[in-house]
């Protein structure tokens, strides 16, 4: 009788580590869908984003559903990856969208301005 006593506190012990264990998945699963798919932190620093942004650095609640369904317009912070380093992300503000006509120089290369309408590539 003693040995079915160990059991039933076993049994009692096990469920309880199985429901905790249920739970915390349930978290994790939870954290990494709205992490990826719907939105996620990121730090942004530097003097780019002033006076938007901070120059020591905000934090910021990246929205993943807006580029999806096209809800990305002017004057928008964008996160993109950088080309040099992929592992590093910028953080930009959209000044023109697809049909825009744009007027810019370069001052390095030209004085002259130059300008170009924005499109938008295929699968960007």
């Amino acid at each position: 009788m003693r040995f079915l006593g160990y059991i039933a506190q076993w049994r009692s012990a096990a469920k309880e580590a199985l429901d905790r264990t249920a739970i915390t998945v349930n978290f994790l699963c939870w954290l990494h869908f709205t992490s990826n798919y719907l939105c996620s932190p990121c730090h942004a620093y530097g003097v780019s984003m002033l006076p938007t942004l901070n120059v020591t650095g905000d934090v910021l609640l990246a929205d993943h559903l807006s580029p999806l369904l096209g809800n990305v317009g002017h004057g928008d912070l964008v996160l993109v990856r950088s080309p040099l380093n992929p592992k590093i992300r910028l953080t930009k503000r959209v000044v023109a969208v697809e049909g825009d006509t744009v007027t810019y120089f370069d001052p390095m290369h030209s004085e002259a301005s130059q300008v170009a309408v924005v499109c938008v590539l295929n699968g960007a």
